[in-house]
C-alpha cells in the first residue's frame, strides 16, 4: 500500500490527501483490483436464486426452467440441443454476481461442457461476458451430471438479468445451477450535457506515480467528456466518449500526448464498466473488460495535477480534450483509489466542506431516458404505420443505425407514385416515382456522399411537398427543386415490407407527419414479425472492436460477419495474417529463380508484428546472399563551414524502421557498413589522446543513439582510424590520415563489422573551416548490408521415428500459426502434435504428396489439405505455412499452394492446447517422422530447435545431415536417403550386397563365352567408360568385345601371346592397337 500524506480524522478519507492505492504494479490484474476493492471488509457470496425469477426459450414437458436448481432432483432441459437455446435469470434487482455452480442431469449423461454468460439490466438488452482481448468468454462446464464445476467472475458482473447461453454439451442441453454474490450500492450522479462537478486541487495538489479509477456510466450520446484534469507543468488527463468510443488522452508533461481508445457502441443507454490503472508509465485501460495496455510517451512517471478536477465536463475547451460536448448520462461509484467520489461529494455537503466542490446541473439520480429503439433482426421485419391520408405534405424522420451496406428504409405509396428511401453501398439515396407501374425505375436522388453503415447514430428527416423535396441528414439538409405533386397514402412501411432487401438495424425517434410513434404502443398489426422485431432494445455487435483483422488490416462488417482488406498490408488470409512476403533474401531465393540483384520486400518476423520493408538482395556466384538496406544519405556528401566539432549533423533516414532493422541483424551471420571521410586540412579525431582527453572533431552515431570513439575499419573505443590500427598512417605520429591536417586530400575509412552498433543513425562533423577557406571534408555512407540468415541455419534431423522435440505448450487461441520448411523421404508421417482436454491441432504427410492439418477446437474434427502434383518425400527442401484464426484454416505449401477451411457455425472458440507441442510424431510417439526440419516460426516468433538436439536428444541431431552424406554406398553404387538409414542401388555397377561391396563374377573356360545382343538399342556416343576385373594363369585369352553390325566399328580387350593387355578398335577411321606393357596378366 501507497498513502499519501496526512492522518485520518474520521473514518472517511480526504479526496486526493489520503489515496490508498489497490495496484502495487500494472501487472496486477482488474480482477485482483475489483477483489480488493469490494471485498475487503467480507464476503460476497450469499446465493442469488432463491427469489430469482427462471424462464428459457424452450423445454421439454416436466423439465421447466424452475427445475434448474442446483443439486435439486430434476433439471432444465431445451426442446431443441442447438446454439438459440438460453436459459435467462431475473434477479429482482441489480446485484454484485461472483461466481456460478452448474451441474447437468442429475444420474445421467447430459449437460452443459461449455457456455458463455450475457448480462443486462432490462431483460432486453444484453452484453457478453468477454476476456480482456474482446473475444466473448466461453466457461468451461461440467463432464458429467452429477458434479458441480465452479466458475468465477475475475471481474464481477453487476446485473439483473444473467443468460446462460450453450455453446457445447453432451447429449442434450441440460442445465441446474446456481449464482453467488451480494447486495449492489449504487452511488450515481445524472450530467444533462451542460452540467459538471468540479474539485479544487489547489489546496492538496495530486503528485503521484500511480492512480486507479474505476467508475459505471451509460448514455445515449456519441460524444462527451467524462474526466478532466490538468497541472501547471503540462500534466493533463483528458477522458472522453468520441463516436461512441472511449479516448483517453494522457501527458506526464512531456509534451507528448498519449492517446488509448477502446470500446465500442457506447451510446447504447446501457451500464458500461471503465477501469484506469497506471504504474509510472505502464497503464491499463479497461471498457467492459476489453483490455488496452500502453507504455506512456515521454521521460516522466509522475503526474502532476494542480486544478481542478472535473467530472462529466469542463467550462472551455482545453488541451488534451477531442470532443467539444459535455457528459449525457449517469456516472455510478465513480472511485478514485480506494475513494469513492460520488459518495465523498454527498458527505462533504453534509459535513460543510462543499466550498470545495461546485455542482452544475448536475442531479443525484439516474432517470431512464424516453428513447425506446426497435431492432429489425431479419431483411424481412419491418413496421406499417398509419399517417394522414390524401394530404398534400409528406414528413417523416427516425434516427436509424446499421452496419450493412443495403437495405430498405422507408416505403410510402402516394395515391400517384411513390417514395422510397434506401442504403446502397452504404450511401442514402431517394428514389421517386410519379406512377404506379411496378417496374418502373424512378429517379434516384444521390445527395449524400458519405457512408452511413458505420455503426453510429444518424437522424434522417424528410419533407416533400409540391415541386420541393429536403433530405436532411445530421442537420445537413439537401433540397431538391422537382416537378412533383403528391397526395399521401395510408401506409408508411418503416424497414422493409414492399422489398426482399430490408433494413437490418436499429431505429428509434419515429414521426409522421408530426407525430411521435412510439414502438412500445405499436399494435401487432402494425409490425412484422414476432422474433424478427426487438422492442426497447438496440441489438447490434460490433464484430470489428476490437479489429480482429491483424497488421492494421481494415475491418468492415455486417450484421452477420466481417470482413478484412488487406490490400496495401502485405499480408493475405481471412484476417491478414499470412505472410506474402518471404522472410529474407534467402528464403526468395530458396522458392525463386533469381538473377544477380533483385529489389524485394522481406518480412523477417513473418506473420509477426512486423511490418515487411524494401531491400535489394544480391545472390553471388558462390552462393552467398547479401542483403542490401538502403538509406536517404548515400550519395557523397560536401561538408564545409562548420568548424565547432560536431557541428554538422547527418541523421540518416532508412527503408526500415529501427525494430525492422534489429530483426534484420540478429537474424544475420555477419553485417557491415563502409564510411569514408575524405579531408583537406580537416581534421577526424585530433589524435593521438588519452580516454580522458579525447576531444574529437567528429563521429558517428550508433543504433543506441552513442556517439562512437573509433572509425570504420578501427577496434571500438581505439579512438583511431584504420591506418591508426594497421600502421600505415600518412604522418606516423597521427592515429588517422586527415589528423595529419594536410592540403593534399587524404581519406579515412573502411567497414563497420560490430552488429551491436549498427546501423550507423546519425553523423557529426566539424572543422571544416569558413566557406572561403581551405577546409573542406567529403563523406561517404554505404547501405547496411548483411549476409547469411540463422533462421535456416537452425536445423535438426529427426534419425529415428520415435524422436521427438517437445516444446513448450503453443497459445493458439483464437488465432495462431505455425510455419517451418522440411526435407524427408518417408511417406507418411505426423510432422507436429499438441493437445488440450478435448481440442488438438496435427499436420501429417499422406502419401509422399499430400500435406493434412487436423485441428478441433470445440466442435467436431475440422480438416484442410494441399495435395501437390509433385512429390513431397523427394529430400527437397519445401516450406509449409499452417494458421487458424476466428474465420477459417488455411494452409499454404511451398509459397504458392494452399487451400482454406471455413470455421463451423456458431461461437468462435479459441484452440484450448495445455499439452507440450511435439515436433516429430504424434503425442504418444507413433507414426513418427524422419527427416529435416528447419526455420520454425510460430507466430512470427523463431524457435530455436538447434539448441534442442545439442543437448543429446534421443534420436535427434543439430543440422541436417543424411546417411548418404558419408557416401556409404561404394563401387558407385547410388545411395537413397532415408534418414534412419539408407538403401544402396547397385545395378549400375558391377558389385551387389548391402553397400555393394561384393563382386558379381563367373567362372570362365577356355571354350565358354557370354554374348549380348543389343538390337534395337543402338547409340552413339562420344566417350566410354568401361570397367572389368578378372584374373587368369593363361597366358592369352579374349576378355571383352564390341561390334557394330551397322558401322562395321569395334574394340576389343585381350590377353596377348605375351601375356600383356591388349587393346585392339577401329572407330571408322582405322584399325589401331595399344599395348600395356608395364605388367604381365
Amino acid at each position: 500500500m501507497v498513502q499519501k500524506n496526512n492522518s485520518r480524522q474520521r473514518s472517511r478519507p480526504r479526496m486526493a490527501t489520503n489515496i490508498v492505492l489497490m495496484l502495487a504494479a500494472v501487472s496486477i490484474t482488474s480482477a485482483e483490483y475489483y477483489q480488493k476493492d469490494y471485498y475487503s471488509e467480507y464476503e460476497c457470496s450469499e446465493p442469488l436464486l432463491e427469489h430469482a425469477a427462471l424462464s428459457a426459450t424452450s423445454q421439454l414437458r416436466e423439465r421447466g426452467p424452475e427445475n434448474a436448481r442446483l443439486n435439486g432432483g430434476s433439471t432444465w432441459t431445451a426442446q431443441q440441443s442447438d446454439f438459440d437455446q438460453q436459459f435467462i435469470i431475473d434477479l429482482g434487482d441489480v446485484r454484485n454476481i461472483t461466481r456460478i455452480e452448474t451441474q447437468g442431469r442429475p444420474h445421467s449423461n447430459e449437460y452443459l461442457t461449455e457456455y458463455s454468460i450475457s448480462y443486462g439490466f432490462n431483460g432486453l438488452d444484453y452484453i457478453d461476458y468477454k476476456e480482456s482481448g474482446g473475444n466473448t468468454k466461453l466457461f468451461k462446464g461440467n463432464k458429467d451430471g452429477d458434479s458441480i464445476r465452479r466458475n468465477s467472475f475475475e471481474v464481477p458482473i453487476i446485473a439483473q438479468w444473467i443468460r446462460i447461453n450453450p455453446t457445447r454439451w453432451q447429449n442434450r442441453i441440460s442445465l441446474r445451477a446456481e449464482l453467488y454474490g451480494c447486495h449492489y450500492e449504487s452511488e450515481s450522479v445524472y450530467f444533462n450535457g451542460s452540467g459538471l462537478v468540479r474539485y479544487d486541487l489547489l489546496r492538496d495538489p495530486i503528485a503521484a506515480t500511480r492512480e486507479s479509477i474505476r467508475f459505471r456510466f451509460k448514455t445515449a450520446h456519441p460524444n462527451g467528456v467524462l474526466l478532466y484534469s490538468r497541472g501547471t507543468q503540462g500534466d493533463y488527463m483528458a477522458l472522453q466518449i468520441k463516436d461512441n468510443r472511449m479516448v483517453l488522452n494522457l501527458d506526464l508533461g512531456a509534451k507528448i500526448m498519449t492517446s488509448l481508445s477502446v470500446g465500442s457502441l457506447l451510446d447504447d443507454n446501457i451500464w458500461h464498466d471503465v477501469i484506469i490503472s497506471r504504474n509510472r508509465r505502464d497503464i491499463i485501460f479497461s471498457v467492459d473488460r476489453v483490455i488496452v495496455q500502453r507504455r506512456i510517451k515521454g521521460e516522466f512517471d509522475k503526474l502532476n495535477l494542480n486544478r481542478e478536477f472535473y467530472i462529466g465536463g469542463v467550462p472551455n475547451r482545453q488541451e488534451g480534450l477531442i470532443v467539444q460536448h459535455n457528459f449525457t448520462g449517469c456516472i455510478e461509484n465513480l472511485h478514485f483509489n480506494a475513494t469513492n467520489f460520488i459518495r465523498e461529494m454527498k458527505d462533504a455537503f453534509y459535513d460543510g466542506e462543499h466550498l470545495r466542490y461546485r455542482m452544475v446541473n448536475v442531479n443525484y439520480n439516474c432517470p431512464e431516458p424516453p428513447i425506446n429503439p426497435v431492432t429489425f433482426l431479419t431483411r424481412g421485419s419491418h413496421a406499417k404505420l398509419k399517417g394522414y391520408y390524401s394530404s398534400k405534405s409528406f414528413n417523416v424522420s427516425f434516427a436509424f443505425r446499421t452496419y450493412e451496406e443495403k437495405g430498405l428504409m422507408l416505403h410510402h405509396d402516394f395515391l400517384m407514385g411513390s417514395v422510397q428511401v434506401f442504403l446502397e453501398d452504404g450511401k442514402v439515396k431517394v428514389r421517386i416515382k410519379d406512377d404506379n407501374y411496378e417496374h418502373s425505375p424512378g429517379t434516384i436522388l444521390d445527395n449524400y456522399e458519405q457512408q452511413f453503415n458505420d455503426g453510429n447514430w444518424h437522424h434522417l428527416m424528410l419533407t416533400m411537398k409540391k415541386n420541393n423535396l429536403v433530405l436532411n441528414i445530421d442537420d445537413r439538409p439537401m433540397e431538391t427543386i422537382k416537378q412533383i405533386d403528391i397526395t399521401t397514402g395510408t401506409l408508411y412501411y418503416i424497414g422493409g415490407g414492399k422489398t426482399k432487401d430490408g433494413f437490418v438495424g436499429c431505429m428509434r425517434s419515429f414521426a409522421i407527419d408530426g407525430n411521435y410513434r412510439i414502438p412500445t404502443d405499436w399494435k401487432e398489426e402494425e409490425y412484422c414479425c414476432k422474433g424478427e422485431i426487438l422492442f426497447d432494445a438496440c441489438h447490434m455487435i460490433d464484430r470489428c472492436n476490437p479489429n480482429p483483422c491483424k497488421h492494421n488490416a481494415v475491418c468492415k462488417q455486417t450484421s452477420m460477419e466481417f470482413t478484412c482488406e488487406c490490400a496495401g498490408t502485405g499480408y493475405a488470409g481471412a484476417v491478414c495474417h499470412t505472410p506474402m512476403n518471404a522472410l529474407s533474401c534467402t528464403a526468395f531465393k530458396n522458392v525463386h529463380d533469381v538473377k544477380q540483384r533483385q529489389r524485394i520486400e522481406i518480412d523477417v518476423d513473418g506473420s509477426g508484428p512486423l511490418a515487411p520493408f524494401p531491400v535489394t538482395c544480391e545472390f553471388h556466384s558462390d552462393g552467398r546472399v547479401v542483403t542490401v538496406l538502403s538509406h536517404s544519405s548515400e550519395h557523397t556528401t560536401r561538408v564545409d563551414g562548420f568548424a565547432e566539432p560536431g557541428s554538422f549533423e547527418q541523421n540518416i533516414i532508412y527503408e526500415a524502421d529501427l525494430p525492422q532493422i534489429e530483426a534484420l541483424l540478429n537474424r544475420s551471420t555477419e553485417c557491415w557498413q563502409t564510411l569514408s571521410y575524405a579531408c583537406r586540412s580537416s581534421r577526424l579525431f585530433n589524435s593521438p589522446s588519452e580516454p580522458e582527453n579525447f576531444r574529437p572533431y567528429a563521429w558517428w552515431v550508433s543504433r543506441h543513439n552513442q556517439p562512437m570513439d573509433y572509425w570504420a575499419g578501427a577496434l571500438p573505443g581505439s579512438r583511431k582510424c584504420q591506418c591508426g590500427v594497421v600502421g600505415d598512417c600518412v604522418d606516423p605520429t597521427k592515429w588517422c590520415n586527415c589528423d595529419s591536417n594536410s592540403l593534399e586530400w587524404l581519406e579515412d575509412g573502411g567497414d563497420i563489422r560490430e552488429k551491436e552498433y549498427l546501423p550507423v543513425r546519425g553523423l557529426r562533423f566539424g572543422d571544416t573551416g569558413t566557406p572561403v577557406d581551405e577546409k573542406l571534408g567529403r563523406y561517404t555512407l554505404g547501405p547496411l548490408r548483411c549476409s547469411g540468415d540463422s533462421l535456416f541455419n537452425n536445423e535438426v534431423t529427426f534419425r529415428i521415428p520415435d524422436a521427438t522435440i517437445d516444446l513448450p505448450t503453443f497459445d493458439m487461441g483464437h488465432s495462431g500459426d505455425i510455419y517451418f520448411e522440411f526435407k524427408t523421404t518417408i511417406e507418411n508421417a505426423v510432422m507436429l502434435d499438441s493437445r488440450g482436454p478435448t481440442d488438438f491441432i496435427r499436420l501429417e504427410i499422406v502419401g509422399g504428396t499430400k500435406l493434412l492439418f487436423e485441428y478441433q477446437a470445440g466442435t467436431g474434427t475440422q480438416k484442410v489439405y494441399v495435395e501437390m502434383s509433385n512429390w513431397l518425400n523427394d529430400n527437397r527442401w519445401h516450406s509449409v505455412s499452417v494458421e487458424r484464426n476466428r474465420k477459417e484454416a488455411r494452409l499454404v505449401v511451398d509459397g504458392s499452394t494452399k487451400a482454406e477451411v471455413r470455421e463451423p457455425p456458431g461461437p468462435v472458440r479459441a484452440l484450448h492446447l495445455n499439452s507440450s507441442l511435439t515436433i516429430g510424431a504424434r503425442q504418444d510417439y507413433r507414426d513418427g517422422y524422419v527427416g529435416c526440419i528447419r526455420a520454425l516460426l510460430l507466430n512470427g516468433e523463431p524457435i530455436d530447435l538447434r539448441s534442442y538436439a545439442e543437448r543429446g536428444l534421443y534420436g535427434v541431431s543439430p543440422g541436417c545431415v543424411g546417411r548418404c552424406e558419408s557416401s556409404p554406398c561404394l563401387n558407385n553404387g547410388t545411395c537413397t536417403e532415408r534418414y534412419d538409414g539408407y538403401t544402396c542401388d547397385c545395378r549400375w555397377s558391377s558389385f551387389k550386397g548391402p553397400i555393394c561391396a561384393d563382386e558379381i563374377g563367373v567362372n570362365m573356360r577356355s571354350s565358354s563365352s557370354i554374348k549380348y545382343d543389343f538390337q534395337g538399342a543402338f547409340r552413339s556416343t562420344l566417350s566410354e567408360r568401361i570397367r572389368v576385373g578378372f584374373t587368369t594363369t593363361n597366358p592369352k585369352g579374349f576378355l571383352l568385345g564390341f561390334f557394330s553390325n551397322i558401322t562395321q566399328e569395334y574394340l576389343t580387350l585381350s590377353i596377348s601371346n605375351s601375356g600383356h593387355l591388349k587393346v585392339v578398335f577401329d572407330f571408322g577411321f582405322e584399325r589401331q592397337e595399344l599395348i600395356y606393357p608395364v605388367k604381365h596378366f
